[in-house]
């Protein structure tokens, strides 16, 4: 691990933020809004209409503190939760003693990751994006599929990249924060192994004001459905050929 984003991420896990993501995705307080709840329905759903029925098990890559998992296994799935910092997987495993869920919590690095098993699913969510090695992470994912399983991806698109948010994130805490070019992943996918493509598209927020709300919203739908429009994430499932 010694790319300096990789450390930064490791390195910047305090005991401040590690308080604030044990509550996610229900600490509104800590900055946790309804987008956390918008990407489970569109899991749930995205996941029952590729035909991934419970009790699969399901890879959840680059995991964060696992609270993805931890709603996979009370869905009915056996998730096995990887991520890279050490305090998330350990934020993991106490929420899922918290939860009483049968949700396991590995360290690892998607980058290079050599886990010694194979999976009948996988979900890839706001993870992609910290990596600056794609190729090398989806070789990684097809190793861990068996043939004919499918991944998930949700992850921001190439506006990301000029976000300012992101560009705060990354002068603060030295992560990568880069959009994903949809034409990109892509022909890394087929690159690595995968075969048929399905893309999806998310829920908007919720919204208010009538009319002046719903025009937003619409021009946003519009937006990601054409190219890509600011806040609504690429969604994309790909099949291990």
């Amino acid at each position: 691990m010694d790319e300096p984003h990789k450390r930064a991420e490791v390195e910047s896990r305090t005991a401040e933020r590690m308080a604030a993501e044990a509550y996610k995705p229900f600490g509104w307080s800590h900055g946790w809004g309804a987008e956390c709840f918008l990407q489970w329905a569109a899991v749930t759903e995205m996941l029952h209409r590729l035909g991934i029925a419970p009790p699969a098990a399901v890879l959840d890559l680059g995991c964060g503190t696992g609270w993805t998992s931890a709603f996979l296994a009370e869905a009915g799935y056996r998730p096995t939760g990887v991520d890279l910092v050490p305090a998330n997987v350990r934020a993991g495993r106490e929420r899922a003693e918290r939860w009483a869920i049968p949700a396991r919590f590995e360290v690892a690095d998607m980058d290079a990751l050599h886990l010694g098993r194979t999976f009948d699913a996988a979900l890839v969510l706001d993870a992609l994006h910290h990596s600056t090695r794609q190729r090398a992470v989806l070789d990684g994912l097809a190793r861990h599929l068996r043939p004919g399983a499918w991944a998930l991806f949700g992850e921001p698109s190439v506006l990301h990249r000029i976000s300012p948010h992101a560009r705060r994130t990354t002068r603060r805490s030295g992560w990568t924060e880069r959009g994903i070019s949809l034409r990109r992943l892509r022909r890394d996918l087929r690159a690595a192994g995968f075969g048929e493509t399905r893309r999806f598209q998310g829920p908007t927020r919720p919204y208010e004001r009538g009319a002046r709300g719903l025009g937003g919203q619409l021009a946003r739908l519009v937006g990601a459905h054409v190219a890509v429009a600011p806040q609504m994430q690429v969604w994309i499932a790909a099949r291990r050929r």
